[in-house]
């Protein structure tokens, strides 16, 4: 089984990482070498237009997709080189996703929806029903506990998919465009949620193509035609309201 090692590298590393996507003889290179290092802690934003690049860098680093060229290392091992298996287990143990479409099951309940992380767990049946109960908790929708998830607002729904992100305590939250689909005020709230996790000592890297959504994170990374333009550390991190 993959075992991490405790030292004081970077969370997330990958030097000189290239992606090609091959379609009826075209190859369309998306991601240009990337040398990026992620520390434990960080709230970082991915930002850039359509086409730039940084849904796949986040879908590497997330273990959903896997680099052309060059070496990731997550926790100091070289998870490049993961069989399918240990990257499952990774995406199950170490890392929470949001989407902007939420991607919840319509037909199962809130609870159903968010222990569904644990499923293949080692952990007993009742343990992993009573995370996903204080998940719930956590972000304030436990009175809808036992609905649909069909039946939910958006924004409630969005809450769902944060629970279900944070339910098994992951070491990364990947936060894909997550407050796209929601209006001003539940888009604040998400992002002040995601600060707070942030606080408590979650890396949060959140794709988004708002100015005013970056903001809140800690970090600014910028890539434009699949290579990393500027990254920017030196700014006022905004907290509070999402528009002024």
């Amino acid at each position: 089984m993959f075992q991490f090692v405790n030292n004081n590298m970077a969370l997330l590393e990958l030097r000189n990482v290239g992606k090609r996507y091959e379609n009826s003889g075209v190859v369309t290179q998306a991601l240009i070498g990337i040398d990026l290092k992620i520390e434990k802690g960080e709230f970082i934003a991915l930002m850039g237009p359509s086409g730039s690049g940084k849904s796949t860098l986040m879908h590497i680093l997330g273990f959903l997709d896997r680099l052309t060229e060059g070496e990731y290392f997550f926790n100091g091992r070289d998870a490049s080189k993961l069989s399918n298996d240990e990257l499952a287990h990774l995406r199950r143990d170490q890392v929470g996703f949001i989407f902007q479409f939420f991607n919840l099951l319509a037909d199962c309940t809130v609870l159903e929806n968010v222990v569904l992380p644990l499923v293949y767990s080692e952990i007993s049946s009742i343990e992993r029903y009573k995370r996903a109960r204080a998940a719930i908790e956590a972000v304030g929708i436990t009175p809808r506990v036992d609905y649909l998830a069909s039946r939910l607002s958006g924004g409630e729904r969005q809450r769902v998919a944060i629970a279900r992100a944070i339910v098994n305590n992951p070491a990364v939250i990947f936060a894909d465009e997550p407050t796209g689909n929601l209006d001003t005020k539940t888009g604040a709230m998400v992002l002040n949620f995601l600060q707070e996790l942030n606080q408590k000592g979650h890396t949060v890297v959140m794709v988004t193509h708002e100015q005013e959504a970056a903001e809140f994170a800690s970090r600014i990374i910028r890539i434009r035609d699949g290579q990393i333009i500027s990254d920017n550390k030196d700014h006022h991190v905004r907290r509070g309201n999402f528009y002024k």
